[in-house]
């Protein structure tokens, strides 16, 4: 009995060991990376020494090195094989993943025993491949040592614990165990807090009150979510008298919605969808649309037919008002609301208030959507803004200042907009059963469309949308692959976030018309393919006191995706400050979309991190030269994912899909020294970092 577990255990040892060699990690001995070795990537050095030793031990007593190395060759589509199998099987608990591996480990070892031989290095590889797939792999992080060796902060983040409010006593206050709905049973209580939040609503609204315990969402398979469709409501849960989580949220279910633009799928809470369904964009259209349609080369993205909610005419404005001012002049001040969309439009063929934006003189010939502006009349400004008083029947007052002139020639009008207020999620733990299997964007053949769909978008935690005076304190969200975005709303203010578990695609984003919003002490303890930024008319944010600790040499970078849809413009006028462990300043998104980011953005008071020194901080992704097999492999992958998308299976097709990219990547390629020519009119000030600076 003892030989037999032996025989086992040193196979099952073997492979764990490898698992925690981590190949990023080692290229940090070469000294040109800026990075501070700590304790995880010693576990990485540890193993890969031990590793060594295990094979020249092996070496020596068996002198079946060569036989060892032959068998690790046979087993490598096997155990790809096994793992694409696991994928499709997408199993949503640890232990599942882990029996599945267990099982894979020991017919390995039966096959090769069968052979006559008894060899450890074939297990060993199988954890460093595992450990170092490109292509994810499922439950993956409960895996590594270093899962739990987290980096403590460092001294940009504030050491001063905040004291938390204690739950509302009013007469406005719910407390959910009232209302049948209780902690840490095995039911889906989604339907009965949606029926209260809904009921608190309609009655003015009040705080809603969640006792300790675990409560779960969306168990049914009919992909459901949590909906604030009322204004003054507040989901609240319990401390304990050290300011401790209590109370915990757990979404069993992705909310996919893949058919139309599903980078914007419901969230697992998601605010005004009653205003603005998702999957929808909403916002100022053309004047003279073309009805062009775009598609990217993401396998998960079939494409926008260019549908947009638009909100209705107030009144034109009718005297220009330089940058500072607070007042406009309007036609007729009776029409205008409280929430307003201040647009103004393109009126030449050259599009020279998005020039104006940009900072360029020029718009290059791949800027699609940038080069319809002109022709097509687009707002390129919109901004979403409070008017504070109507002074006379002429005359209204914003509730700050104009961010830029709003002159006559752009033809500047006012849209009324409704929007929800006073929104708060407070003291809350958010977490998932989603199992972590992520690739940015998929992978043709290894993964189907509506795998990419849900990696990308089906995990999803807070979005708040069409939301003003609202607030996201005192959250930990774990496990989801796009834990929190501001679309279409201002003056939001997010803070004391903790961002956990696994790995995924896009961290803290200000999507469209987010403005005047306030991002302030956020911890990412994850990786995120797109880690904090935005796209659309997001103006006017600021982050302060953001930290990445990511345990691994896993780099990230402030993150921008250019337009959004096409009548919009990329952000602008956004503030980041006291941010630490980012990389580069990154432009990324469909090349049609570029350039990523507007004149007006400013970064100061950063400490970057894993940068390669030497390297201009600005990084156009799109831009990014590629030769010999690199542009081979992206030029086939996107050949394959046009080929999926448009089901045209004929040689001839292929070859000329193949052939086009092919002579793409060769005309867009820009050398990296020059990529800052892509973010014009950005400030950088007091950033610490072994990057080259514009």
């Amino acid at each position: 009995m003892e030989l037999l577990l032996c025989y086992l255990l040193l196979p099952l040892a073997a492979a764990f060991t490898g698992l925690q060699i981590q190949l990023s990690e080692l290229r940090l001995l070469t000294g040109h990376y800026r990075y501070e070795m700590q304790r995880p990537q010693l576990v990485t050095l540890t193993a890969a020494a031990v590793a060594i030793a295990a094979i020249i031990a092996e070496a020596i007593t068996a002198g079946t090195i060569i036989v060892a190395f032959a068998e690790t060759l046979l087993f490598v589509p096997f155990w790809l094989l096994s793992e694409w199998l696991l994928a499709k099987l997408s199993p949503r608990h640890l232990l599942q993943s882990l029996v599945y591996r267990l099982f894979v480990i020991v017919l390995t070892l039966l096959a090769i025993d069968s052979c006559g031989c008894y060899s450890l290095l074939p297990f060993l590889i199988w954890g460093v491949c595992l450990r170092n797939n490109p292509l994810g792999i499922v439950h993956g992080k409960p895996m590594e040592m270093v899962f739990i060796l987290q980096r403590k902060g460092q001294a940009l983040l504030s050491s001063e614990a905040p004291v938390w409010s204690s739950p509302s006593s009013s007469k406005c206050f719910y407390n959910v165990v009232d209302y049948g709905i209780r902690p840490d049973t095995d039911c889906d209580v989604l339907p009965a807090v949606q029926t209260l939040i809904d009921e608190v609503g309609r009655h003015g609204g009040g705080t809603i009150f969640f006792p300790r315990g675990r409560y779960f969402f969306n168990k049914t398979r009919q992909r459901q979510y949590l909906q604030i469709n009322h204004s003054h409501i507040t989901l609240e849960g319990e401390l304990n008298e050290k300011g401790r989580l209590l109370t915990e949220f757990v979404n069993c279910g992705t909310t996919i919605q893949g058919d139309r633009n599903p980078w914007l799928s419901p969230f697992f809470i998601t605010t005004g969808e009653q205003l603005q369904p998702s999957n929808t964009f909403w916002g100022l259209d053309f004047r003279k649309p073309s009805g062009m349609r775009m598609e990217s080369s993401s396998l998960s993205d079939p494409g926008s037919n260019g549908f947009l909610l638009t909100p209705p005419l107030a009144t034109a404005v009718t005297k220009d008002a330089l940058k500072g001012s607070r007042l406009l002049t309007v036609e007729d001040s009776s029409r205008v609301g409280h929430y307003i969309l201040l647009g103004m439009y393109n009126t030449t063929p050259d599009a020279t208030l998005l020039k104006e934006m940009l900072g360029v003189s020029k718009l290059r010939p791949e800027w699609l959507t940038a080069r319809r502006a002109g022709h097509e009349e687009a707002p390129s400004f919109q901004w979403l803004v409070e008017v504070t008083s109507i002074l006379d029947e002429h005359t209204i007052e914003l509730s700050r200042p104009l961010l830029r002139d709003c002159l006559m020639k752009y033809q500047p009008a006012l849209y009324n907009v409704d929007m929800l207020e006073d929104i708060h999620i407070r003291h809350l733990r958010l977490n998932s059963r989603w199992n972590g299997l992520f690739h940015h964007h998929g992978l043709p053949l290894y993964y189907s469309v509506a795998q990419a769909q849900e990696m990308d978008y089906g995990w999803n935690a807070i979005n708040v949308k069409r939301a003003a005076h609202s607030s996201i304190e005192h959250v930990e969200i774990n496990n989801f692959t796009n834990p929190l975005y501001v679309q279409d709303s201002r003056e939001v203010t997010v803070t004391h976030v903790d961002i956990n578990g696994y790995d995924g695609h896009q961290g803290l984003k200000v999507y469209c018309h987010t403005c005047d919003c306030e991002f302030s002490h956020i911890t990412f303890r994850c990786h995120y393919a797109d880690m904090m930024g935005g796209e659309g008319n997001a103006y006017a944010n600021r982050f302060s006191h953001i930290s990445y600790l990511n345990p691994t040499f896993h780099p990230v970078d402030f993150d921008f995706h250019g337009f959004s849809e096409g009548p919009m413009s990329p952000p602008a006028y956004n503030v980041f400050e006291r941010v630490e462990g980012f990389r580069y300043i990154k432009g990324a998104g469909a090349i049609f979309m570029q350039p990523a980011c507007a004149a007006g953005n400013i970064w100061r008071n950063l400490q970057t991190e894993g940068e390669r020194k030497g390297t201009l901080l600005f990084y156009a992704l799109s831009y990014r030269v590629k030769s010999g097999l690199e542009k081979f492999v992206t030029a086939a992958g996107y050949t394959l994912v046009m080929i999926l998308k448009k089901r045209n299976h004929s040689i001839g097709f292929a070859k000329k899909v193949f052939t086009e990219k092919l002579n793409d990547i060769e005309s867009r390629s820009v050398p990296r020294s020059q990529h800052g020519l892509f973010f014009p009119g950005s400030y950088i000030e007091n950033v610490q970092t072994t990057a080259t600076l514009p």
